[in-house]
């Protein structure tokens, strides 16, 4: 079925469509009997995406005959009288006639998948898709709409910004849509952009970045500045790709770039995500926890968490959901990969999951920056606002300590992590799946319940670096690793860890899909568990939790624990002043084996 029969019969003829071609522009291929470009307008030999029409693209996105335009009778024609040879009255007049809209702004309702949506286009074949007041009225009344009625916006945009001829009036259509979409932000319901050729100026910065997620076509032209602009900064030519989708994803500045053909399912799996109301709930009594735990040695298990095959957080991700889709950056200008954040479904019930990978960085592999701390909040957010449990999968390097990044604000970022952590209202797990380092664990651990694999380690500092400072050589790393109590079991008997989850084999590193399967079981239980708590109290437990770790005494008891101390240290230093060493309790290793034992 062609996009031409999708539109429906009564449609207003439409003169701003491209007539069908013989030949790709941009490859020369043949397109007579193209079904990709009789369907989508797509070039099936080089993909190159031709103009969709705001008709024609609404028809594409929704179920066939379900969109039903709304606000068609709002319009502006000359709001500030201005003046031109030819009239600005004329100029929107003879738009209507060739495009058959009556604004550049087509908004209206419909179904995707048969879930009802509130659907806003900016069609370019109308003075550029640019935004001017009966514009910005359309837009804000469709936020409005969805809010009212607790619905999802799409936002399909082809624009070149705010409308000159309408003065400062356009441009104040920017906090009027901000405005309006604050309704539907305090409603927590989604609001996803798809991004086509050409999406620039103050509408890209105004409109679509107030977007949950942001899609993008392949190779389309996105982003505020002018390329023109552009170029004169640069005094040379730009990279081939600058300003472009691709570009714009690799700098986490959208969250996607999809094909048109797959526009359609990803908008409805999005939206599905977003708002899900399936939740998980506990049948029958709890299975009961296994007490017993591997007792390897520190340093064995801190070789273990670091096994160049031991599963990595992203892969685990992949393996327990069955759909997970990931978010990029934090639109800052920089996506750090050492942070894989998204919404998957686990179990059935949509959750945001972020995974700290110790394979990928930007400085060192496995550090994670200020950018991957400001991605992590967003997700963060993200689970705020939809009210989705939220699960951390720790494992890397920990915090990038370079110039660059302290230069970039890594202490706030780490520091606003943390506060996020501790204040989303939302469940949260945190999964120590690796080596847990430092504060970048700790800012993203700091959840209602904490697991940890058999093998994992959670560290204040690692071994190394610990041996090197305490004992002036980093050879005694495997001493240091046995007194930091870093390990799963130490971890537990000091009450920073919950629950060990079990690991098959002599590791994770032996069977990835049995590891996730295990960690799966143990995060679907751990989360039926704290659902069931009222989220006052959840948060009042995390907070006790977290404000009361670590023994501490009362004044009298302080004191004479004190004194005990300090006594014990005057004997000790008296003992040594005198030539006499305190006798120390062998370490198993160094006892001498006793020959008749031994016989």
């Amino acid at each position: 079925m062609t996009l031409r029969s999708l539109l429906g019969r009564n449609r207003p003829r439409d003169r701003s469509s491209e007539e069908r071609l013989a030949r790709c522009f941009a490859c020369d291929a043949d397109l007579v009997g193209s079904r990709s470009y009789e369907q989508h307008r797509v070039c099936h030999a080089c993909g190159h995406h031709y103009h969709l029409d705001a008709r024609e693209r609404v028809a594409s996105i929704l179920d066939t005959g379900t969109f039903r335009e709304i606000d068609r009778s709002v319009t502006a024609l000359d709001p500030i009288q201005f003046r031109e040879p030819q009239s600005y009255r004329h100029r929107v007049l003879e738009a209507q006639r060739r495009t058959g809209l009556t604004e550049a702004a087509l908004t209206g309702v419909g179904t995707l998948y048969g879930r009802e949506v509130v659907v806003a286009a900016l069609d370019f074949s109308f003075l550029g898709g640019s935004i001017g007041v009966a514009a910005g009225e359309r837009l804000a009344r469709a936020f409005e709409r969805a809010a009212n009625r607790e619905q999802a916006v799409i936002t399909v945009l082809s624009t070149s910004g705010v409308r000159m001829r309408e003065g400062l009036l356009a441009l104040m259509q920017l906090p009027r849509l901000a405005t309006a979409h604050q309704k539907l932000v305090e409603r927590g319901l989604p609001h996803v952009a798809l991004l086509s050729d050409p999406s620039t100026g103050s509408a890209f910065a105004g409109l679509a970045n107030l977007a949950d997620f942001i899609i993008a076509e392949p190779n389309a032209f996105v982003g505020y500045s002018a390329l023109r602009e552009m170029r004169e900064q640069a005094g040379d030519e730009l990279p081939d790709d600058a300003h472009t989708s691709e570009s714009h994803l690799r700098h986490g500045l959208i969250d996607a770039v999809v094909r048109r053909e797959d526009l359609r399912p990803s908008l409805g799996l999005l939206i599905d995500l977003f708002m899900s109301n399936y939740e998980l709930r506990p049948v029958g009594r709890p299975e009961r926890e296994p007490r017993e735990y591997a007792q390897l040695q520190a340093w064995r298990q801190v070789q273990l968490s670091r096994h160049e095959n031991r599963p990595t957080a992203p892969d685990l991700i992949r393996r327990m959901t069955t759909t997970f889709v990931e978010i990029h950056g934090d639109r800052s200008g920089e996506d750090d990969p050492a942070i894989s954040a998204g919404i998957g479904l686990l179990g059935g019930e949509a959750v945001v999951l972020i995974g700290q990978n110790r394979l990928q960085g930007i400085a060192e592999p496995g550090t994670i920056g200020p950018a991957g701390f400001h991605k992590a909040r967003r997700a963060i957010r993200l689970a705020q606002k939809f009210k989705l449990p939220l699960i951390t999968l720790l494992d890397s390097a920990g915090a990038r300590a370079d110039l660059t990044a302290e230069q970039a604000g890594l202490g706030d970022a780490i520091a606003r992590c943390m506060r996020d952590m501790l204040r989303v209202q939302s469940p949260s797990l945190a999964v120590i799946v690796g080596e847990g380092a430092s504060e970048a664990a700790v800012a993203m651990g700091v959840a209602d319940r904490v697991l940890m694999l058999e093998n994992a380690v959670y560290e204040v500092v690692s071994p190394e670096d610990a041996a090197l400072r305490l004992y002036g050589e980093a050879a005694q790393a495997e001493q240091a690793a046995e007194r930091l109590r870093l390990t799963s079991h130490d971890c537990v008997r000091l009450g920073i860890v919950d629950t060990v989850v079990p690991e098959p084999g002599e590791g994770a590193h032996t069977s990835h899909d049995e590891a996730a399967l295990l960690l799966r079981r143990y995060l679907v239980r751990s989360l039926t568990a704290i659902q069931n708590e009222r989220p006052r109290r959840r948060l009042n437990r995390r907070r006790e939790r977290y404000r009361n770790t670590g023994e501490t005494h009362a004044w009298v008891r302080g004191r004479v624990e004190r004194r005990l101390a300090d006594l014990t240290d005057r004997f000790a230093h008296w003992r040594r002043r005198a030539g006499r060493q305190p006798r120390r309790a062998p370490r198993l290793a160094e006892t001498p084996a006793d020959p008749e034992i031994m016989r």
